[in-house]
Formats: C-alpha cells, sequence, structure tokens
C-alpha cells in the first residue's frame, strides 16, 4: 500500500467519526503535523498532489462532513490533548538529561512535573 492509499484509507476512516470538519482538516491539512505534510513535504510535491482525484477525494471528505457538523460548529476543533511549549535551549537540555536519567521519554518526564506541580496547587486550595 502506497502513502497515498494510506492517506484516503486513514481520511476515510477519520470522516466517518469525526465530531468536528476543523479536526478532519488539521489530520489531514495542518502544515506541521498533517498527513499531507508529512506524506509530500516539499511545496513542490503538494502542488502536484493536490491536482490528483486523491487530494479531491480529501476535499470532498472534509466537505460532507462540513455538511453534517455544521459550518460554524463544526468549525471547532476538540481538544486533543496535545500543545507545543517552547522553552529556551539550555531548559530543554536539562530535562533531557533528567529524562535519560530516570530512564523515562521527555513527554514522561514534563507530564510528571506538570501532575505534581497541579496536585500541589489542588491541596494547597482545598486546605
Amino acid at each position: 500500500m502506497d502513502k497515498v492509499d494510506r492517506i484516503l484509507r486513514t481520511a476515510r476512516a477519520e470522516a466517518a467519526r469525526a465530531q468536528s470538519w476543523a479536526d478532519l482538516s488539521n489530520l489531514l491539512f495542518s502544515p506541521q503535523t498533517g498527513l499531507v505534510s508529512k506524506a509530500f513535504p516539499t511545496q513542490r510535491q503538494r502542488k502536484h498532489f493536490a491536482k490528483t482525484p486523491a487530494y479531491r477525494e480529501l476535499r470532498q471528505l472534509v466537505g460532507e462532513v462540513r455538511q453534517r457538523t455544521g459550518l460554524a460548529a463544526g468549525a471547532t476543533p476538540l481538544k486533543s490533548g496535545k500543545f507545543v511549549v517552547r522553552l529556551p535551549r539550555s531548559l530543554h537540555a536539562a530535562l533531557e538529561i533528567e529524562a535519560v536519567h530516570e530512564g523515562v521519554s521527555l513527554n514522561q518526564l514534563v507530564v510528571a512535573k506538570l501532575a505534581m506541580q497541579m496536585s500541589s496547587l489542588v491541596g494547597a486550595h482545598a486546605s
């Protein structure tokens, strides 16, 4: 199965259960994380792909979900639980070193640190 077939298969499955056309559109076309951007990393490749029947099908799927969810109501993506934080390089490096020392991923370390901080804040407000 080639990358276009994988994209179409994923898009069809996600379109069938999408609660927001914005989520489907982001999944497919987000500049950093979208399936199309990952499969076709250069502007030239994406421009070529945009002329294909597969691309037209992706746009049609987004349109069908837009009709089902509504233009305004479906425009708000659901929360993914993911966000990007920009850190100074020195802090990023220190966290990476700590994660390696603890034998966990950087994500696991940061989630644990945030959870501990939230726990202490909740405890302080309960007193």
